[in-house]
C-alpha cells in the first residue's frame, strides 16, 4: 500500500498538469470563437501519450513519468496549433510552458515575471497620450516610461544607468533580431536558468522593441519545453495520417480557412492519393441539403468519403446535421469532411464535435501571384487577342497588392474586406467579356483600343469596389485601379511599384512577355517575402503590425489568466472552512486564491483613481441656447450617470474580496471579467477598442472623467464663452462626432451664417504653442495624432516612415466656404478617426501636400489622424 501511494505521489504533478491543460484547452474560446474543445478530444490526445512508443523499454517510474510528461505536452501542442490560427499559436505554446514550469519541483513558476509581463505597464500608452513625460536620448517617450517601470523591479534596478549612453544598448535597439542577443542589463545573481534568463529578455523586448515579442515568446517557449518543441510549425499538416490514426468515423473534420482561401482541394487530393470515393456537395441551397443527408446515409453505410463545402452558409441546418451525426452508426472507414470560412455562427457544438482544422494562406505578393496562376488556365490566357495574358498579369498583381494589404489592417485598410477568389474570377470573367467585344477576332489589340475606362469603372465600383464602405477606402482602390489599369502598362519600362521608396529604389518594372510561361518564370524568381512598400505602404508598416501582434498576444494571455486552480472559489461565498468569522470579516484571511488578492489590489488601485464625483453644469435660459454648451451638458451628465457605474461597481468588487458583501450573478460576472482584464459589457456605453485592456479603460475613463470636470467648472462659472476658450481633447469625449456639429452650430449662431456654408480647417501650431491664432471661429483641440507622416508650416504635409506624431495645439476653424480662385490642386482630405482601429470615422480635415506626394501618395501610405491611443 505504501508503494501504491509513493507511486501515485509521483504522478501527481502529472495529474494536476493534465487537469490544467483540460481546463486551458477548454478555455481557449476566450481568445477566439473557434477554439472549441471537448473532453473526448483531450482522452483521444492522453490515450494516445499512454500508448507511444517511447515508453517501450523503460520500467522505471521516473524515466516513464518524464516521457509520458514530455510526449503530452508536445501531442497537445502539435493538436491543438492545428485548430488556432497562426497568430495564437505561440500564445497556446507560452500557456503550455507555464502549466510545465508549475509541475516541476524545485523549481519557480515565476508568477511574478509573468504578472508584470502581463499587467506591469498597463498604463504606459495613457502617460503617452498625456504628453507629460519626456523621452531619454536614443529612446521615445513609451520606451523611456516602460523602462522607468521595469527598473523599479529588483533584478533591474541597474537599467537606467546602463542603458544611458551606452553605443552597444543602441546598435542593440536596431538590430533586426533583437531576441537572439539580448544584453544583460540586469543583476546577473538575481537571474539563474535559461527559463529565468529567457523571461526576462522577454521583458527587455517588451520595454524597448514590443515589435519582436511574438519572437522573444518563442525563445521563451524553446527555453522551457525544448528548442524542438515548436518544429511541427514549420511542417505542413500530414492530413493523410490524421485522417487513418487518429479521426474515427464518428468525427466530422472540420476545414476552416479565411476569407477567400478554399481548402477543399486538399481532400480531393487525399482522396485521389488514398484511392477513396469521395463524394462533394456544395451547401447553400434546399436541394444541396437533401443532396447531402442522403450522401451521408449511404457513404456511413458504405464506407465512402463525403465533403461538404461552404457549411458556413447553412448554419441552421448544421444544427440539425450534429443531430443526425450523433444517431449514426458508421462504418469503420467512413469520413466526413466540411470546409468552411471562419464564421461565429456556426454551432459551438459541432465545433467541439469536430476535428478542427485551420488553413490560412502563405502571405506575400508571391505566394498570392502563385495562386492566381494555378486558378488562371493556360489556354484561357492564350486566347486571342495576344494582349489578353499581359491583362490577366494586370488583375493578378492587382489581386495580389490589395490582399496582401489586409494583413496590415486597419493600415492597410480600415477593415478586413472579404477580397477573395469569387473577385478575381469575376474580374476575370469581365476582362474577357470586354476585350472579346472590342477585338471581334482579331489577334492584336492596340492598347488605346483596350476599354481601360469601363475596366477601370467595373473593377473598382462593382467587383471589388462594392465590398467598401469606407470613403476613403474607397479612394484607396481607384488610386491602385487608375495606376495599374492604363494603357501605360504596355509600355517597355511601366514600374508596378515606382521607384525611389525604401527596399525598391529602383522600382518594379512590369515583365515584358505575351505568354503565360513568360509571366508565370517572372513571379517564380520574385523574393519569397516582400518589403511593405510592394504594397503602396511605409516600411515601417510590418513593424506596426508585428507590434500590434504582440500586444494581442499579450491581450489573450491575460484573458487565460487568473483562474486555473481556484476557479471554484470565485463562486463561493469566499469564506474557507478553516477561517473564523473573525479573521474573514477582518479581511487577514488566507483563504483569498492568488488571483483574487491581486483582483482586490488592482480593484482598489482604479478606484482610488477614478475620480470621486463631477460637477453638474448649472442650467440657464441663456447657457441653454448656446450648442456648445447643450453639447458638454449632456456629456457631463453622462459622465455623472457612468462615474456612479464605475465607482459603485469597485466599491462592491472590493468588498467582495474582503468579504464584507456576497456575490451576485451581476458580481460574479464582473470579477470574471476584471480578472481576465476583460472590460465588463456594463462598461461599454461608448466606442473603445475592442483589444483594450481594464486597466488602460479605467486610465482613460479617469482622464475623460477630469476633462469633464474642468469643462462643467468653466461652464459654470464662465457660460458658454468659456466653453468655447477650452482646450478639448476630442478622443476623451464619449461622442466626439457631436463637438463638431456642436461648434458649427456655434459659429453659424455666432455669425448668421448658413449651416451649408461652412467648411472646417485646420491650422496646427509650432512645438511651443504659438503661430496660430485663435478667433470667434477657432476651437482648440489637443492631442490629435498623425499616422505616417508629419506636419510643418501649420498644414502642409510631408511624407515619414515615423509610425506616429503629436500634432501640437490644434485649431479647427469654421470659414464660409469661398470658391473663388481656389487652388486644389496640393489639397489632401484626410480622415480623422477615434482611434488606430479606424473603425469610427469622425470628420475630416484638408491639408497643402509638400513636394511632389500627391494625395494618392498619401492613401497608399495610409495616412490619417486619430484622436486617442487607445488600440
Amino acid at each position: 500500500m505504501a508503494e501504491i501511494e509513493t507511486t501515485s505521489r509521483q504522478y501527481l504533478p502529472l495529474a494536476t498538469s493534465c487537469s490544467s491543460i483540460f481546463f486551458m484547452i477548454d478555455s481557449l474560446q476566450e481568445m477566439h470563437f473557434l477554439y472549441q474543445f471537448s473532453l473526448a478530444f483531450f482522452l483521444d490526445m492522453f490515450h494516445c501519450v499512454l500508448n507511444n512508443p517511447n515508453l517501450k523499454g523503460k520500467s522505471d517510474y521516473l524515466l516513464r513519468l518524464d516521457a509520458i510528461t514530455k510526449d503530452l505536452f508536445q501531442v497537445v501542442f502539435d493538436r491543438v496549433a492545428r485548430s488556432l490560427l497562426q497568430n495564437d499559436r505561440v500564445a497556446l505554446a507560452m500557456l503550455l510552458s507555464r502549466i510545465f514550469l508549475k509541475g516541476q519541483q524545485n523549481s519557480s513558476d515565476f508568477s511574478d515575471e509573468f504578472d508584470y509581463i502581463l499587467r506591469g505597464s498597463e498604463g504606459v500608452m495613457a502617460a503617452v497620450a498625456a504628453g507629460t513625460a519626456t523621452a531619454l536620448p536614443g529612446l521615445n517617450v513609451e520606451q523611456t516610461l516602460r523602462a522607468g517601470l521595469l527598473s523599479k523591479r529588483q533584478a533591474f534596478q541597474k537599467l537606467l544607468p546602463y542603458i544611458d549612453g551606452n553605443d552597444e544598448f543602441t546598435s542593440w535597439l536596431e538590430s533586426v533580431q533583437p531576441e537572439k542577443n539580448v544584453p544583460t542589463c540586469w543583476e546577473e545573481a538575481l537571474v539563474k536558468g535559461d527559463v529565468a534568463t529567457a523571461l526576462h529578455h522577454f521583458m527587455i523586448v517588451q520595454a524597448f522593441r514590443p515589435d519582436r515579442l511574438v519572437a522573444s515568446g518563442v525563445c521563451f517557449v524553446e527555453a522551457a519545453l525544448g528548442s524542438s518543441f515548436m518544429r511541427s510549425l514549420d511542417k505542413d499538416v500530414d492530413l493523410a495520417a490524421v485522417v487513418i490514426n487518429e479521426v474515427k468515423a464518428s468525427t466530422p473534420i472540420l476545414m476552416c480557412s479565411v476569407t477567400g482561401y478554399d481548402a477543399s482541394g486538399r481532400v480531393d487530393d487525399l482522396a485521389t492519393q488514398l484511392t477513396k470515393q469521395c463524394t462533394s456537395i456544395a451547401i447553400g441551397s434546399a436541394e444541396g441539403f437533401s443532396l447531402a443527408d442522403k450522401a451521408i446515409l449511404a457513404a456511413s453505410k458504405a464506407g465512402r468519403w463525403v465533403l461538404l463545402k461552404n457549411v458556413h452558409l447553412a448554419p441552421q441546418w448544421l444544427v440539425q446535421l450534429e443531430k443526425k451525426l450523433h444517431a449514426l452508426t458508421p462504418n469503420p472507414d467512413f469520413r466526413l469532411f466540411m470546409t468552411m470560412e471562419i464564421n461565429p455562427k456556426v454551432p459551438y457544438n459541432l465545433l467541439r464535435a469536430s476535428r478542427v482544422f485551420t488553413f490560412e494562406p502563405p502571405p506575400g505578393v508571391r505566394s498570392n501571384l502563385m495562386r492566381t496562376f494555378a486558378s488562371v488556365s493556360a489556354t484561357r490566357m492564350a486566347k486571342a487577342p495576344n494582349e489578353r495574358a499581359r491583362l490577366y498579369f494586370l488583375i493578378a498583381w492587382f489581386h495580389a497588392i490589395i490582399q496582401e494589404r489586409l494583413r496590415y489592417a486597419p493600415l492597410g485598410w480600415s477593415k478586413v474586406y472579404e477580397f477573395n477568389e469569387s473577385d478575381l474570377r469575376m474580374a476575370c470573367d469581365t476582362l474577357d467579356t470586354w476585350l472579346d467585344n472590342v477585338a471581334q477576332g482579331r489577334s492584336n489589340l492596340p492598347p488605346d483600343k483596350i476599354p481601360w475606362s469601363a475596366l477601370r469603372t467595373l473593377i473598382s465600383q462593382c467587383i471589388y469596389g462594392g465590398r467598401i464602405d469606407n470613403e476613403f477606402d474607397q479612394r484607396l482602390m481607384n488610386a491602385f485601379v487608375n495606376r495599374v489599369f492604363d494603357k501605360a502598362s504596355f509600355e517597355a519600362e511601366f514600374a508596378l511599384v515606382p521607384g525611389g521608396v525604401d527596399g525598391v529604389s529602383g522600382g518594379i518594372i512590369m515583365p515584358d512577355g505575351i505568354r503565360r510561361d513568360q509571366f508565370l518564370h517572372w513571379v517564380e524568381e520574385l523574393p519569397q517575402t516582400q518589403v511593405p512598400a510592394w504594397l503602396g505602404l511605409p516600411n515601417n508598416a510590418e513593424k506596426v503590425l508585428l507590434t500590434t501582434l504582440g500586444g494581442r498576444m499579450l491581450g489573450n494571455l491575460l484573458k487565460m489568466q487568473g483562474t486555473d486552480d481556484d476557479e471554484d472559489l470565485a463562486y463561493s461565498t469566499g469564506v474557507s472552512p478553516s477561517t473564523s468569522e473573525e479573521e474573514a470579516s477582518a479581511g487577514g484571511a488566507d483563504w483569498q486564491p492568488a488571483w483574487m488578492k491581486t483582483l482586490h489590489q488592482t480593484g482598489a488601485e482604479w478606484l482610488a483613481m477614478v475620480p470621486e464625483r463631477l460637477t453638474a453644469m448649472k442650467r440657464t435660459t441663456e447657457h441653454i441656447k448656446n450648442p456648445l454648451f447643450r453639447f458638454f451638458e449632456r456629456e457631463v451628465n453622462m459622465g455623472i450617470k457612468f462615474l456612479g457605474v464605475v465607482r459603485r461597481d469597485l466599491n462592491d468588487l472590493v468588498q467582495v474580496c474582503e468579504n464584507k458583501k456576497k456575490q451576485t450573478n451581476y458580481m460574479r460576472t464582473l470579477i470574471s471579467d476584471l480578472s481576465k482584464g476583460v472590460i465588463p459589457n456594463s462598461w461599454r456605453r461608448y466606442t473603445v477598442p475592442r483589444n483594450v485592456t481594464v486597466m488602460q479603460w479605467v486610465v482613460d475613463f479617469s482622464q475623460r472623467i477630469q476633462q469633464l470636470e474642468r469643462t462643467a467648472q468653466a461652464g459654470n462659472t464662465g457660460g458658454p464663452h468659456a466653453l468655447k476658450a477650452l482646450h478639448i481633447w476630442v478622443g476623451g469625449l464619449f461622442i466626439p462626432e457631436a463637438f463638431i456639429t456642436a461648434s458649427r452650430q456655434h459659429v453659424a449662431q455666432t455669425n448668421s451664417w448658413p449651416l451649408e456654408e461652412l467648411e472646417l480647417k485646420v491650422f496646427v501650431s509650432d512645438e511651443n504653442g504659438g503661430g496660430v491664432e485663435f478667433d470667434q471661429n477657432s476651437f482648440a483641440v489637443t492631442g490629435v495624432q498623425l499616422l505616417g507622416a508629419s506636419c510643418h508650416n501649420h498644414n502642409h504635409l510631408s511624407l515619414t516612415n515615423s509610425i506616429r506624431s503629436s500634432l501640437a495645439l490644434t485649431n479647427l476653424r469654421w470659414d464660409r466656404v469661398n470658391t473663388s480662385n481656389k487652388d486644389t490642386s496640393k489639397l489632401v482630405t484626410l480622415p480623422v478617426y477615434l482611434n488606430s482601429t479606424r473603425s469610427e470615422l469622425l470628420f475630416t480635415l484638408q491639408f497643402t501636400a509638400s513636394g511632389k506626394s500627391t494625395e494618392h501618395d498619401f492613401y497608399e501610405h495610409g495616412v490619417a489622424l486619430i484622436c486617442s491611443l487607445l488600440s
